[in-house]
């Protein structure tokens, strides 16, 4: 396949605003194309290896303005997350001019980047700058892939850049909101909000009678209820002896103000973090939501999200009601069962766990046959809750003091020692993930690295405390696990967007396991047919001991 080095220059970062000015191909010698041109391009940049930085940016400009796709992608900003073992997730120092100035001693200036402007006469400055940043990736790509060699990280290089469309794709695609439904939401909760505070005052005038002033003739409290300091003093003064005005502190305690209070701060959140920003996020153009999505953004491979972050949004159906699909169309969403914990059970090889699996078996229950020492038929719903948090808390090497808090966020109280004799239960109950959780820790440990069943390499600077050496430990036992799920998830975007993006369907969220998609009414069960047969089917390259279940609803909007 013949290789080409791609860069291009616009007049902005928003395909649906910047226009494209430029597009400089190295092959050979460097060719720049302007206008028209670029359009020209479409047939030999789809048939060949493209090679560029940060190729996500190429593909939704080109895409959007050329209809170009770019098949076959190795991106150097990638490649050199892959080969940092992660460590360069989200850090400085992958930028095309830190690679420049690594592999080829050049130093690169930026200077010119924001000149360009579609239909002006290129100046010999301009382009000699937009050739430098093609004539650096050869050198760059050759000695990358040397170090993916050495460290056999191939297929890992393959996950991530066969990827890269489909985030493309996810980008453009963007996410509906309903404007209406936003702003009926936004008086909704000023309302709560407001009569949150008129009750939390009136009980904390009524607890604090002595604290109070004359003002006007009228009886006050001055307390802001932002000021976490005044509000503990207050709520100190009624007998409250809260520590703090944290939402698990505040939950310890049965009060009638505790309530009002814990009302305000939702109301208060829901305002100010989520319903007062997300409408200057709006696209002008496509009024939709087109956030960031950096795939390879955490240190375990997972993707991450901003401007805004669609991956962290109240989980609330009254929220998600607002993600509402285009008349005509239908909201898809999908996500793996369990998915941890399956992958948990597959490379540790535990019998119990690969049996509850393999017969239907409800796990959860069954931990807490273990854990409480009784009969399966006689566990209560709070005994499961507590087995679920003590699984899942395991994955990410949770010690007492954290499952007493995730308990107590359930609304379970229980002690340190008590949480500390569950994990002990866990442990003996399934010894094979107590070996593998404990290898694990010790291998990282040793060589400073890890790797999960995909091969993907993760390694760790050394510490210099213990601190330092529990966060490894914790990291070993889950980022094998975590990093694999993000595998497969690579793995199905891939495959989907081949098989989807074609057929008109819009990509419009991915919160680490779960996919989500918008289609029109008629094709909403070829594409829930299609999304699970993918999903399990890249969970079936790494689990066989196991099966791969991926749940998949259709709705009107984003909720399950």
């Amino acid at each position: 396949m013949k290789i080409l080095y791609l860069d291009i220059e616009t007049e902005g970062l928003n395909p649906f605003e910047a226009p494209v000015v430029t597009a400089q191909v190295l092959n050979g010698k460097v060719h720049i194309f302007q206008g028209d041109e670029i359009g020209q391009l479409k047939s030999v940049l789809e048939s060949s290896l493209i090679v560029g930085h940060n190729l996500k940016f190429e593909q939704k400009f080109l895409k959007y303005h050329y209809g170009i796709n770019l098949n076959h992608i190795y991106d150097t900003w990638l490649a050199e997350i892959i080969i940092s073992g992660g460590l360069q997730a989200g850090r400085q120092g992958t930028r095309l001019q830190d690679l420049a100035k690594k592999y080829c001693d050049i130093d690169m200036s930026k200077e010119q980047q924001t000149t360009f402007k579609r239909g002006q006469e290129l100046t010999p400055e301009q382009i000699e700058y937009a050739a430098l940043d093609v004539q650096v990736l050869p050198e760059i790509m050759k000695a990358q892939q040397e170090q993916i060699k050495a460290l056999n990280l191939e297929d890992t290089a393959n996950i991530e850049m066969a990827a890269i469309p489909g985030m493309s794709w996810l980008e453009l695609s963007g996410m509906p909101i309903n404007i209406e439904m936003l702003e009926d939401l936004r008086i909704k909760t000023l309302d709560r909000k407001y009569k949150a505070v008129n009750k939390c005052l009136e009980h904390l005038k009524e607890g604090n009678k002595e604290q109070q002033r004359t003002l006007t003739g009228e009886q006050v409290l001055d307390i802001n209820l932002n000021s976490h300091e005044q509000l503990k003093q207050v709520l100190n003064n009624m007998g409250i002896p809260c520590k703090s005005t944290a939402e698990a502190e505040l939950k310890k305690f049965d009060h009638p103000v505790i309530n009002c209070i814990l009302e305000y701060k939702e109301a208060e959140k829901l305002l100010n973090t989520f319903i007062e920003k997300q409408k200057n996020y709006i696209d002008s153009t496509t009024g939709r939501i087109h956030a960031n999505f950096n795939q390879y953004g955490a240190h375990s491979g997972r993707f991450t999200c901003s401007k805004p972050n669609l991956q962290q949004q109240p989980n609330s159906t009254e929220w998600r009601s607002i993600y509402k699909a285009q008349e005509g169309n239908k909201i898809i969403t999908a996500d793996y069962s369990q998915i941890e914990l399956r992958i948990l059970a597959q490379v540790s090889k535990d019998p119990a766990f690969i049996e509850a699996y393999k017969t239907g078996q409800d796990l959860h229950k069954l931990t807490a046959s273990k854990i409480f020492n009784k009969p399966l038929d006689e566990i209560t719903k709070q005994e499961r809750q507590v087995a679920k948090t003590v699984n899942f808390g395991t994955v990410y090497g949770i010690g007492g003091k954290g499952l007493k808090k995730n308990l107590e966020n359930a609304g379970i109280k229980v002690t340190e020692d008590e949480a500390k004799q569950f994990i002990k239960a866990f442990y003996e109950g399934y010894p094979y993930v107590n070996v593998y959780l404990r290898n694990a820790q010790r291998h990282g440990l040793e060589n400073l690295s890890i790797r999960n069943a995909a091969n993907r390499y993760h390694k760790f600077y050394a510490p210099e405390d213990e601190r330092q050496k529990g966060y490894i430990k914790r990291q070993c036992q889950n980022m094998p696990i975590q990093s694999l799920c993000a595998d497969m998830v690579k793995i199905a975007i891939a495959n989907l967007y081949r098989i989807l993006e074609p057929e008109g369907v819009r990509f419009i969220n991915c919160v680490h396991d779960e996919l989500v998609f918008e289609c029109s009414e008629d094709q909403a069960e070829y594409v829930v047919d299609t999304v699970k047969v993918e999903m399990e089917k890249a969970g079936e390259l790494y689990l066989d001991k196991v099966p791969v279940i991926a749940e998949v609803s259709i709705s009107d909007a984003w909720i399950k």
